[in-house]
């Protein structure tokens, strides 16, 4: 295949098998045509053309499928309504679950080594995993030996009250050790300390 050949392949498929035929033998005559310096000329001017003539020719069946759509949609505007409801409903869920992949599977942790952290939970018949206690946690870390750093932290809610409503907030009761354990410094102030 031809540098040309390939050239054509920016054109449309339509295009290129209607016309196709008859532009390669006219762009074959011109090179024979010309000489020297010329061929050099020839080429750049082909390039150009054909670059324009294609972005025109793809803007030209663009407009011609927008207009087919448009007059469709109007003639049956319950598929259409349908069609971009389905379309909707199916590009958001798309986009919803790599959201979620992005954010669980893809990018990592936003700490120091998350490839090194680890979350132990107490199992027991009948049950999958159970936080630790504050007793089993201590002997947990006075015996461990394969970890460099050992914090315990749980969620709780607590009701704020004294304003004219009181609200409701999430939050987590840790261990001093945690924020260290995570690599993690406080933006304002200090960390916590055993005595806090």
């Amino acid at each position: 295949m031809t540098f040309y050949d390939w050239l054509l392949r920016l054109y449309p498929a339509s295009f290129r098998n209607e016309y196709g035929d008859e532009m390669r033998p006219l762009f074959a005559r011109r090179l024979q045509q010309a000489s020297g310096a010329a061929v050099a000329a020839v080429w750049l001017s082909t390039i150009g053309e054909v670059i324009v003539n294609a972005a025109g020719a793809h803007v030209d069946i663009l407009k011609q499928d927008l207009s087919y759509t448009v007059r469709s949609a109007r003639r049956a505007p319950g598929f259409a309504i349908t069609a971009i409801l389905l379309l909707t409903l199916g590009i958001g869920a798309t986009t919803a679950a790599f959201s979620v992949t992005d954010f669980v599977l893809i990018r990592p942790l936003p700490f120091r080594e998350p490839d090194r952290l680890v979350m132990l939970l107490e199992t027991t018949p009948g049950y999958a995993g159970m936080e630790l206690s504050a007793p089993n946690y201590r002997d947990w870390k006075a015996a461990a030996t394969s970890f460099d750093s050992l914090a315990v932290y749980g969620t709780i809610a607590v009701t704020m009250t004294g304003g004219p409503e009181p609200r409701r907030l999430s939050g987590t009761a840790a261990s001093v050790d945690l924020l260290p354990t995570l690599g993690v410094t406080p933006i304002v102030g200090r960390s916590f300390t055993a005595d806090d």
